[in-house]
């Protein structure tokens, strides 16, 4: 019997040993490196929170992965006591592509688990989503010590392409990784560029373990790229102008102050006809805004006049990703027009006509799905119109600036829905001199303020 109650001792040491492998990152502690990319805090936040799910601890350091061997990825596991490593790279090689590519790493040998674990889709809110449905399983997965295929999603009891637009690659045994811990560079992470690298640029990777999707996900990108000729965003809005003209140190006492409140609409349009590397970081851009109708009264002498208004513009765009904002630079060149129908001058109020050059620096920032811009713009007039006439203001000059906040918010891939609002102030002078009150011939004044506040409601499209 002795026999017996050894073998079954035996038995039952093999059966523990085999679970405590089988179960060695099951509730473990993760380490979580920074990722690199362009929205990777909020992509990283997801991943955290997706392991947090599947009964990990999670530990958020703030290191890199940039060429981090197996050595140095075990010294940090021991460390911080953790079980794995897991770092990520995000893409966004154009308008319509976002991956992510996951790694983890064992704390124990400092070694690739698996394949690289990868995410697609067209857009940010999309891979988000991605994240919150597949990344569990996904991540539990790879830290289980399994290794799923580069190209397949551990899902609903059947396997899909990881890529929407790769076929699915047939499921391969891992090749054998070697046994130095100490020599071998690994990267601990896909970035194995410097951090400040180009969004546009996929990281490299070495050893056999790296040789995952990271190749063929860049090759479904600048594939996908290579066939998305040009981007087209168009923005149709409608909202509410109010108009002022006042004018100070009126020498004749004769001005009047004009106030005016419109309804407009307001079409934007963006086109980026470069392939990459430009893509999207520059184009063309045009505006028109006009009035739909509108008329005001003037309460001195009761008459009506109707309210001329109207904006055109255009010009080039280039923009640039710096962290998690997107930088843009416009230069346009346009007229605007304001004032009255008033061809017998009978409300004795100038029109003005703006023939001038803009130029625009603005910044957006992404809350989720929720998108913040912000811009300041100066503008420098050529022409004044009517109001630098013989009669009126005829050395006049001056310059104007503006100010623009907006929200907008995807409906979809191609539709979102925005706010805005706009400030646009001219400082004028009018460089008045003796002769023109001793001749009578012009007015005289020391300079005016032409002011237009609006908000806007629309929608914007991507094509």
């Amino acid at each position: 019997m002795s026999w017996f109650r050894a073998s079954v001792g035996a038995l039952t040491l093999a059966a523990a040993l085999l679970g405590s492998v089988s179960d060695a990152h099951a509730g473990s502690r993760v380490v979580l490196l920074e990722f690199g990319g362009r929205k990777a805090d909020v992509l990283r936040e997801k991943v955290a929170q997706a392991l947090e799910r599947a009964g990990h601890e999670v530990v958020l350091s703030p290191q890199r992965s940039h060429r981090m061997s197996n050595a140095q990825v075990k010294s940090l596991a021991r460390r911080e006591g953790a079980a794995a490593v897991v770092t990520g790279y995000v893409r966004h090689p154009n308008m319509q592509t976002w991956a992510l590519s996951l790694r983890v790493n064992d704390g124990k040998t400092g070694k690739l688990l698996g394949r690289d674990i990868a995410f697609k889709n067209s857009w940010l809110p999309g891979l988000t989503k991605d994240l919150v449905e597949s990344a569990p399983d996904r991540l539990e997965a790879a830290l289980g010590g399994t290794n799923p295929s580069r190209n397949m999603r551990r899902g609903a009891g059947h396997a899909e392409p990881a890529f929407p637009d790769e076929p699915a690659a047939a499921s391969t045994p891992e090749p054998p990784s070697k046994s130095s811990d100490d020599d071998e560079a690994v990267p601990a992470g896909p970035a194995a560029e410097p951090a400040e690298a180009s969004d546009d640029a996929a990281p490299s990777a070495s050893g056999a373990d790296s040789s995952s999707e990271l190749d063929s996900g860049a090759e479904g990108e600048r594939k996908a790229a290579e066939g998305e000729k040009s981007i087209v965003r168009l923005h149709a809005r409608g909202g509410f102008v109010h108009h002022t003209l006042s004018f100070s140190d009126d020498i004749y006492d004769r001005l009047r102050i004009e106030r005016t409140n419109m309804w407009v609409y307001q079409v934007d349009a963006a086109f980026y006809p470069f392939e990459r590397p430009i893509g999207d970081r520059l184009g063309l851009i045009a505006s028109y805004e006009s009035i739909f109708s509108g008329s005001v009264k003037d309460t001195d002498f009761g008459s009506t006049f109707p309210v001329t208004y109207r904006e055109i513009y255009g010009g080039v765009r280039a923009r640039y990703p710096v962290g998690g904002q997107d930088l843009g630079f416009d230069l346009t060149f346009g007229q605007m027009q304001s004032g009255l129908g008033d061809k017998s001058d009978a409300a004795h109020i100038p029109n003005l006509s703006y023939t001038l050059l803009r130029a625009s620096l603005d910044v957006g920032f992404n809350a989720g799905p929720l998108r913040a811009t912000a811009s300041a713009a100066f503008r420098l007039p050529l022409g004044f119109g009517q109001i630098s006439e013989q009669k009126w203001f005829p050395r006049m000059g001056g310059y104007g600036f503006e100010a623009t906040v907006g929200l907008e918010y995807p409906i979809s891939r191609v539709v979102g829905i925005s706010a805005d609002a706009s400030l646009r102030r001219y400082l004028l002078e009018m460089n008045s001199v003796p002769e023109d009150a001793v001749n009578g011939t012009s007015e005289v004044a020391g300079g005016a303020v032409d002011l237009y506040t609006a908000g806007y409601l629309g929608m914007g499209f991507r094509l």
